[in-house]
């Protein structure tokens, strides 16, 4: 059956169908705090509740990511892994109590980080296998999430339309769920025989990494700041729609998808250190722009340049995959989403929601815009000769 199967559908048609439909997930995140800013909770609220989970996902991560290394199937890890989510994020809407949502939130944000490291792990393992690039793979899920956000704009836009939000995340959960029985098992490198366990320690030893990581310490830190209140400063401070929001979002998405084709190209064309150095300046100029508007539509063009985060990710990805050996590919990528998707969050939601409350949304974007622009010059001078060799894209 598995074999008829692979015969009428090829593994790279599966992998590029997939992302299609992985990043469609994605689409309902940002309603989740619009969600808790109509039922009344302050930003400090919010913050709390984003910091807290992102805590408890920080924790948990690297721990989830060396048993998937070990893992004799981590497809099914990951499809155990999004149905937990699927189950748990509409229960949110069961109780508006502060505690009740932290709790429930936190249980389910520590499943759900998990995943898209995951899926790194595998896609770009399966890219370096086959001799295929990453980027046009990972453009299938901007593809995915693109035409996705027309649906859930519309359906936010409606009466309760950020209730209805949680139950579409589900039912995209669920294409997710049977997508992945197309899937081959691909199990963790740690579990193959005749092979001693690598000890993830071994990342806390490699100069790459850890440059890799301060990388996107930096740079999560400034996109968690500009990130976290953009919807509630889209929608209340300059008074647009939900659907004008997710109009907006989804124009953004619609820029990655060239730039996520060309991505290999570009790491190899510029070189890691001006990648780098360039994403953080035009990460700068995105926030600095979100700090000077006047109007809506000048922040149209802050969502257009959302393509930089993710040619962030994308670059961070293939970078760490050549750096560690392929026992710890897995942890490797679950310990960097980790830096990115947790450290980040955890230090803007509680600093950024405390400043929000203070001073305001639009003041984090001017301190936003500073730490990207700071990143960008220390690793013009980190990343010398000697450092270049480290990070070289053929190593």
């Amino acid at each position: 059956m598995e074999a008829h199967r692979k015969e009428r559908i090829s593994t790279y048609a599966v992998f590029l169908i997939f992302n299609t439909v992985f990043f469609m997930m994605d689409t309902t995140n940002s309603y989740f705090n619009i969600y808790l800013d109509h039922l009344g909770f302050s930003k400090t609220m919010i913050g709390t509740v984003t910091s807290v989970s992102s805590l408890a996902a920080m924790v948990c991560q690297p721990v989830f990511g060396a048993l998937m290394d070990r893992a004799g199937s981590r497809t099914r890890m990951l499809q155990l892994f999004i149905l937990t989510t699927a189950c748990l994020y509409p229960l949110v809407l069961l109780n508006s109590s502060f505690l009740y949502i932290l709790l429930l939130y936190t249980l389910y944000f520590i499943f759900r980080r998990l995943q898209p490291a995951l899926n790194t792990a595998l896609t770009v393992e399966y890219a370096e296998e086959s001799g295929r690039d990453y980027g046009p793979i990972r453009m299938m899920g901007a593809a995915g999430y693109t035409l996705m956000m027309f649906l859930v704009s519309f359906v936010a836009g409606t009466e309760n339309g950020t209730v209805k939000t949680f139950w579409l995340y589900s039912l995209i959960c669920l294409g997710n769920i049977l997508l992945l029985f197309w899937f081959p098992p691909m199990p963790g490198h740690n579990k193959k025989q005749g092979k001693s366990p690598v000890s993830p320690l071994v990342l806390l030893k490699n100069k790459g990494v850890l440059l890799l990581i301060l990388y996107h310490v930096l740079i999560a830190t400034a996109n968690g700041l500009g990130q976290s209140y953009f919807p509630i400063y889209v929608t209340n401070d300059m008074g647009a729609s939900n659907s004008i929001y997710g109009i907006m979002v989804t124009i953004g998405s619609m820029v990655e998808i060239p730039f996520l084709f060309l991505a290999d190209r570009i790491i190899r064309r510029l070189g890691i250190r001006k990648t780098m150095c360039l994403l953080g300046i035009m990460t700068a100029l995105r926030w600095g722009n979100s700090f000077l508007a006047a109007s809506t539509g000048q922040l149209f063009i802050t969502q257009g340049l959302n393509f930089v985060i993710i040619l962030e990710n994308v670059t961070i990805a293939i970078l760490i995959s050549r750096q560690v050996q392929p026992e710890v590919k897995t942890v490797a990528q679950t310990l960097v989403a980790t830096i990115q998707g947790v450290v980040g969050i955890l230090i803007s939601s509680m600093a950024g929601g405390m400043l929000a409350d203070a001073v305001g949304i639009r003041p984090l974007f001017l301190i936003a815009a500073g730490i990207a622009l700071f990143t960008a010059v220390l690793f013009f001078f980190l990343l010398h000769a000697k450092n270049r060799e480290i990070l070289s894209p053929q190593a």
